[in-house]
C-alpha cells in the first residue's frame, strides 16, 4: 500500500470475535499512521470500547475534517446480527446533539458499520436509512460528504444530493456471492447506474453509481473546491474507478 496518506478510516469488523489479539494482527500493518475505526458486528462480540478507548458512537476532527463514528446493530451470538432500533434512535440523537460540535469543519463524514444504501448481502435496513435519510435531508448546509460503511462483502456506490455514500465491506473475509436466489442484483462482478429493487433490503437504488465484488479500498483526496474518491483493487492497486465531488 502507498505510504503517501494521512491516515485510515476502517469500517469495522476488523476482528472475527472482538479478542484483542485478533485487533493486535489486524493493525500490525498499519500502525505507523493513525487508525481509527467504526465498531463492526464482529467487533461488538468482545469489549471493543475497552479495546479501543472509545465510545460506541463518537466524534473525531481531524485537521479540518469532523468525523462522526455511529454504531447501530445488536450482536448476540456470531453470525446472528440484528438491528437495534433503540441503538439506531441514540445514533441519531448523538448526531442532533453534537452536530454542532463541526460547524467550523470543512467536511463532515458518517461512518457506520451498517449501510445507509447497499448492494450487499445484507443490504439496507428500512428503519435506520428512512432515520439517516431524514437527518441529513434535514441538515444540508451541515457540510455532510459521504457516508463511509462496511458489513456487506463488496464495494458499492450511490450518490443522493451531492452525498456519496459508500460501502467498503470488501477488504478481508469472502466476497458476497453474484448470485443467490434471484433476489438479488448482482449478476455480474460490476453493475452500473440504476438498479432494479428485487426485495425489501433494495433501498435507493435509483441512486446507484457503481458496486464491484471485488477486494477494494477508497482513498479520499481533498482539493480546492472538490473532493476526489478513487476506487483501488487490492489485489493490484489498480484504480477501478473515481467520484469528484464539487463543493457547495
Amino acid at each position: 500500500m502507498d505510504s503517501n496518506y494521512d491516515f485510515s478510516l476502517l469500517c469495522g469488523d476488523y476482528s472475527y470475535g472482538g479478542k484483542a489479539h485478533e485487533f493486535a494482527k489486524a493493525f500490525r500493518g498499519m500502525h505507523m499512521k493513525p487508525v481509527i475505526m467504526a465498531v463492526g458486528n464482529h467487533d461488538a462480540l468482545g469489549d471493543v470500547n475497552q479495546l479501543v478507548r472509545r465510545e460506541t458512537n463518537f466524534y473525531q476532527k481531524i485537521g479540518q475534517n469532523g468525523f462522526f463514528f455511529l454504531y447501530v446493530l445488536n450482536q448476540d451470538i456470531l453470525h446472528h446480527c440484528h438491528l437495534n432500533k433503540a441503538r439506531v434512535d441514540n445514533a441519531i440523537k448523538f448526531l442532533s446533539d453534537n452536530m454542532q460540535l463541526s460547524e467550523n469543519d470543512e467536511n463532515v463524514f458518517i461512518v457506520s458499520h451498517q449501510a445507509i444504501y447497499s448492494t450487499g448481502e445484507f443490504g439496507s435496513i428500512e428503519y435506520f436509512t428512512k432515520k439517516m435519510e431524514d437527518f441529513i435531508d434535514s441538515h444540508p448546509t451541515s457540510k455532510i460528504r459521504a457516508v463511509f460503511s462496511g458489513h456487506d462483502h463488496v464495494f458499492s456506490s450511490f450518490k443522493k444530493n451531492n452525498v456519496f455514500y459508500f460501502v467498503n465491506g470488501s477488504g478481508g473475509g469472502p466476497l458476497d456471492s453474484v448470485f443467490e436466489w434471484g433476489d438479488r442484483a448482482w449478476n455480474s462482478e460490476e453493475m452500473s447506474g440504476p438498479l432494479p429493487v428485487l426485495n425489501a433490503n433494495d433501498i435507493g437504488y435509483d441512486y446507484h453509481l457503481k458496486s464491484y465484488q471485488k477486494y477494494t479500498r477508497t482513498e479520499v483526496s481533498f482539493e480546492a473546491q472538490r473532493i476526489i474518491y478513487t476506487i483501488r483493487d487490492l489485489s493490484n492497486n489498480q484504480m477501478l474507478n473515481s467520484f469528484e465531488q464539487i463543493l457547495e
